[in-house]
């Protein structure tokens, strides 16, 4: 779906705000997810924009196709030190201070800009960014609620497909199937350096325990040691927690969900932890109120975990695999802000949408959790975007 003029028109308009209160007289953006968001193509595009006017995008390959999905006025970029020159000739002053996303610029492409632009000062615009994309216009909710969609679909036909003795990887591969044939884009951005993910985390039993790279309290194992993490060549055993912790996308927007299945009941006690892990959902859903502080509700959290369940020691992971999060920012990418996690100062606002994800982990037996994607609006908490029922899913 093409992004409308009106949404984008609102986007800069709040962006300029920003560069003003900073005065940055310009910011020439290149990375994927912030190109998409303020001109509304994902091609390979450098975009421009003045503390005041209009924005040029600056298309390198496709050009075609960026001037069919971008409204703003679209230039063929001809090389980076042309770009000066092209931004004079759109009818725009060069800035004196200059915004670029120092927070995921390679140092090599920065050479080149400060090269190309010998008379400017850059700055790091990034978090002014990263901070605005954090709070969603309706238009992006409804993108996020198109993607909840395809999640609950998703998990009607885990149900049908589940077998004993299919690994994980083959389940997985199922579910992205359907999930593709349904809509789903296929690609899971993110923003963080080296942070990579295929669709999400599938995995079961004792396999759920592993110790990995990936910065998440459950993370399996994957299948080599070049790919550590996800879904493993594991049989998935009869009475074993399935973790299904996926991303669904639509027109890049993503919904980060995780549901328990088994084949069979649970064990008595890991059906107690996982109507522990559904309370304190609820518990992280009520607190996130508009201008409450992120890392406060963390503390929190984590405070009423310790003093009212038995599970304190397996929340968020066990050992050296705990992570200091409950929450986490999603939308085009799957790393952004707001963290609800240690020392976060960010104060929550109203259209911030938010992963809530809850999980206890047992080594040497598995491990069960819930998560949702949920949008921040008012005083009685956050809204579920997901839409897939909360029950734990017995075969």
């Amino acid at each position: 779906m093409r992004t409308p003029l009106t949404e984008l028109q609102k986007r800069v308009a709040d962006f300029q705000v920003s560069l003003q209160n900073k005065g940055v007289e310009g910011a020439l953006l290149v990375q994927r997810a912030d190109t998409l968001y303020f001109s509304g193509t994902a091609q390979n595009v450098h975009v421009y924009i003045p503390d005041k006017g209009k924005p040029i995008v600056l298309a390198y390959r496709d050009f075609e196709r960026a001037q069919r999905e971008s409204s703003w006025q679209v230039i063929p970029l001809k090389g980076i030190s042309k770009i000066p020159k092209d931004i004079q000739e759109a009818g725009l002053p060069l800035p004196r201070v200059m915004g670029l996303e120092l927070d995921v610029l390679p140092v090599n492409n920065f050479e080149r800009y400060r090269k190309s632009f010998p008379e400017i000062t850059l700055v790091d615009i990034s978090g002014e960014i990263r901070l605005q994309r954090s709070m969603k216009s309706d238009w992006e909710i409804a993108r996020l609620e198109e993607s909840a969609q395809i999640m609950s679909l998703v998990m009607e036909f885990a149900k049908e497909v589940l077998q004993p003795g299919m690994t994980e990887v083959e389940l997985e591969g199922l579910l992205a199937g359907k999930a593709r044939a349904l809509g789903h884009d296929g690609l899971v951005r993110m923003r963080g350096f080296n942070s990579e993910l295929y669709v999400g985390t599938i995995t079961a039993g004792a396999g759920s325990t592993a110790h990995s790279s990936f910065d998440a309290p459950i993370t399996g194992s994957g299948i080599s040691v070049a790919h550590p993490n996800g879904a493993s060549l594991h049989e998935i055993q009869i009475g074993e927690p399935i973790v299904v912790d996926m991303v669904t996308v639509v027109d890049g927007y993503q919904i980060d969900q995780t549901r328990i299945l088994s084949l069979k009941p649970l064990s008595q006690e890991l059906r107690m932890a996982y109507e522990t892990a559904r309370q304190v959902e609820e518990r992280i859903r009520s607190a996130l109120i508009p201008e409450r502080i992120a890392g406060e509700v963390y503390e929190e959290i984590l405070t009423w975990v310790s003093e009212n369940t038995p599970y304190g020691e397996n929340f968020m992971g066990f050992g050296t695999s705990r992570v200091s999060f409950i929450g986490h920012g999603v939308g085009l990418e799957l790393d952004e802000l707001p963290t609800i996690s240690k020392g976060s100062k960010i104060v929550l606002k109203k259209g911030m949408v938010v992963a809530i994800e809850p999980k206890f982990v047992f080594p040497g037996i598995g491990a069960v959790g819930i998560e949702d994607t949920v949008v921040i609006e008012a005083e009685l908490g956050a809204r579920y975007l997901s839409t897939t029922p909360r029950e734990l899913i017995e075969v």
